[in-house]
């Protein structure tokens, strides 16, 4: 068996209760990965050990303005 090179990027890995996930920040992820598409998803998919596309894996950021007060 073959295995990918590793690499070093920036994370937090947080996990509470039964739930766990490695979060990142965008401008961290190498170049190619900052923007939606296969190479960002063959990243996370290693990142959590999975070859199925159907894992979940939530792609989350910053709001471009503040949320409105309530």
């Amino acid at each position: 068996m073959t295995h990918a090179s590793q690499m070093k990027i920036a994370a937090t890995y947080m996990r509470g209760g039964t739930s766990k996930g490695v979060f990142f920040r965008l401008n961290d992820l190498p170049e190619v990965a900052q923007t939606p598409g296969a190479a960002r998803d063959a990243l996370l998919l290693r990142v959590i050990g999975s070859r199925i596309l159907m894992a979940s894996i939530p792609t989350v950021w910053a709001a471009p303005h503040p949320a409105p007060a309530r």
